[in-house]
């Protein structure tokens, strides 16, 4: 049976002035068919950017340096964006943690969770 996610061994560099800062070193993990699997750590500890590429949404200058991504076997990280698009809200999703930065506050709470669903449907 295939994994419904599967990261493998996944590494993210970030270049700044003084350096490459090593965001996500090396994470792996696998998420099974109806499996819940919540990301928990120190804060600055890589959770964020770990989801965001897989989501394929990293900031600008920050890359992939390694590793697999499998969604239902399928490699993410070699997917273009317009495929990963199709992919967010539908297969993939994340919950931010950071309230002022994950919701509008000047738009209504219920247009902001149907936004994606009715792009996607």
């Amino acid at each position: 049976m295939t994994a419904l996610l599967e990261v493998r061994d996944l590494k993210v560099e970030i270049p700044t002035h003084a350096g490459v800062v090593h965001a996500v070193a090396g994470v792996s993990f696998t998420v099974d068919e109806g499996q819940t699997m919540g990301l928990v750590g120190e804060s600055g500890s890589g959770k964020t950017m770990t989801l965001k590429a897989i989501m394929g949404l990293l900031p600008s200058g920050a890359r992939v340096a390694s590793g697999e991504v499998l969604y239902r076997g399928e490699d993410l990280l070699r997917m273009g964006q317009r495929q990963l698009a199709d992919l967010r809200g539908v297969g993939l999703s994340m919950i931010f943690q950071e309230p002022m930065s994950a919701l509008n506050p000047v738009m209504r709470v219920g247009a902001q969770i149907a936004e994606g669903p009715v792009a996607h449907l």
